[in-house]
């Protein structure tokens, strides 16, 4: 039998990029109408994270210990517009800790959440963050029978991985992290055997109460410099694109490999090598 040497099959991103940056905020708020342009000048694309029966609520009295911060929520008919080029995924229905809450209730969350928001949108929600970061194995059950293929949580890992399981999807940092900038120049300028994933998350109001929404413009002016060598893409686009690599399939000897998706995957087979495998087609490399 005919053998296959010196192959790692990397996955490459579009374009042949081995790394890819994404973003991720969450409630809805006002100061969103700042933050969804301001990524969008930087080539950045984000997943924000809704509320659906929260759209609209006037909040401008804050929450304890910051009585003077507006945390409104935008309205319904903005959605579709203000976060144009981005993605929106659903934060149940009212923000409940879904962990503490009986089943049905959870599920009424998650579900009537998603279908207001699909209705808003006209597309399907593939993206979730837990409310308050708390989640169990009951509530990823829901998840995904209401037809969610992620899930972020609140847990940093200081690290570039791709997640094992993207219903438990750890984020690189949050944008207060004291070490976000030393963590992008990490990002640009070391050299990874594996893909590269930088995904920071947060609130945007936090940028109006910490007053340094200069964090997210120097982010986002450094990262946009790089874009040759950088995929931004939302947070439902990488696990569509993630997803559709670790389905390929492979004849024993390596030598054959089928893609059974509808996106075309691209790999470094090798050194010298990278091969795209087209959607619904077998690929021969010897």
């Amino acid at each position: 039998m005919k053998t296959v040497s010196k192959r790692f099959d990397m996955l490459l991103f579009p374009g042949g990029k081995s790394r890819a940056f994404t973003m991720s905020y969450d409630d809805g708020v006002v100061q969103d109408r700042r933050l969804a342009p301001l990524l969008r000048e930087y080539g950045i694309k984000c997943t924000f994270n809704l509320g659906a029966g929260l759209l609209g609520c006037p909040e401008p009295d804050g929450f304890p210990g910051k009585p003077d911060l507006d945390i409104s929520k935008v309205r319904p008919e903005e959605v579709p517009v203000l976060y144009a080029g981005h993605e929106i995924g659903g934060h149940g229905l009212y923000h409940s800790g879904l962990n503490t809450v009986g089943s049905p209730l959870a599920a009424y969350e998650i579900v009537e959440d998603k279908r207001c928001l699909e209705q808003l949108t006209g597309q399907p929600l593939r993206m979730f963050a837990y409310p308050f970061g708390v989640y169990d194995q009951k509530v990823m059950d829901i998840l995904r029978l209401a037809g969610y293929q992620g899930a972020r949580t609140v847990v940093s890992t200081g690290k570039f991985d791709l997640p094992e399981d993207f219903m438990q999807w750890n984020p690189t940092c949050h944008h207060n992290d004291p070490g976000l900038m030393d963590l992008a120049h990490d990002f640009v300028e070391k050299m990874f055997i594996a893909p590269a994933l930088f995904y920071v998350w947060g609130h945007a109001y936090e940028f109006d109460g910490d007053g340094n929404w200069q964090l997210v413009e120097q982010l986002g002016k450094f990262i946009s410099r790089h874009g040759d060598k950088i995929w931004f893409a939302t947070n439902g686009e990488i696990i569509r694109y993630v997803t559709a690599w670790r389905r390929l399939e492979y004849s024993v000897d390596g030598t054959v490999i089928y893609n059974p998706s509808a996106l075309d995957v691209m790999i470094r087979a090798d050194r010298e090598r990278r091969v795209v495998l087209k959607a619904g087609q077998y690929t021969r490399i010897d």
